[in-house]
């Protein structure tokens, strides 16, 4: 194969695409305002990957909306909503104090009623915690296909970059070029895109992400050769800014 990528690889590649495809993630919200919220993150897209009142372990993301400052029984259900090991984002309207058990990051504090009206910050909250689920799920629901693709270009140019700046000696061109290609087709599902059956379909299908990923490494490769300076700091830096520039291209298409 070229890059140095083994035809096991790209068929354990294929294998999780289409385990992401056919994931059944769902958010589940709880609250006031549940209803309302549900709607509006199901905008142009499949009102079954909501749950309202449901069980958040069997959830991607949980979402939970508080009104001011949690009292007491606010607090347990909080506590009870972290314990089920599903990622929890809460929606806060009036408050000030810290949200126990949840990271600060993982706190969307709106300001209007209308919680529609903050849906940007919401999308972008539910992108950074889903992890993994996130292609599957903004696959179902649009409005979250484009923070968590660029969540997904942006950790991949981090591990790029960390990859690159390794001083352990291995063959990163392919190791790079594999993470890549996984990136650009993760993209695709995010955007709802399907891989076809069957092995031309399938070739038809990688074939242009590693195509590309190939020649951004070759191309950067070179480029490192000419530089007067060739540390680690110089890969990492290429490796990130080649990895952005191709996750930018595909989120531009």
């Amino acid at each position: 194969m070229p890059a140095g990528i083994a035809i096991g690889q790209l068929a354990g590649l294929v294998r999780e695409i289409r385990g992401a495809e056919g994931s059944p993630s769902m958010i589940v919200i709880s609250g006031p305002g549940a209803e309302a919220l549900a709607t509006a993150l199901a905008v142009g897209g499949d009102r079954r990957a909501i749950v309202v009142d449901g069980n958040p372990a069997a959830a991607a993301v949980a979402l939970r909306i508080v009104e001011g400052d949690p009292g007491g029984g606010e607090r347990a259900v909080l506590r009870r909503l972290t314990s089920e090991q599903t990622p929890v984002v809460v929606i806060r309207r009036g408050g000030s104090e810290r949200i126990p058990h949840v990271f600060a990051d993982d706190v969307v504090d709106v300001e209007s009623e209308n919680l529609g009206a903050n849906i940007g910050p919401i999308a972008i909250a539910i992108a950074r915690a889903v992890g993994a689920a996130g292609p599957a799920l903004a696959a179902r629901l649009p409005i979250l296909r484009a923070p968590v693709s660029e969540g997904l270009v942006a950790r991949t140019a981090f591990a790029n970059a960390a990859l690159a700046a390794s001083p352990q000696i291995v063959p990163q061109l392919p190791m790079l070029t594999f993470t890549q290609v996984r990136m650009l087709l993760l993209v695709g599902v995010a955007r709802g895109e399907t891989l076809p059956r069957g092995p031309e379909g399938l070739l038809r299908a990688a074939g242009p992400s590693l195509v590309a990923a190939l020649g951004a490494g070759v191309g950067a490769r070179a480029l490192v050769r000419r530089l007067p300076v060739r540390g680690r700091l110089v890969r990492a830096a290429i490796a990130y800014g080649v990895t952005r520039m191709l996750g930018t291209a595909v989120l531009r298409r």
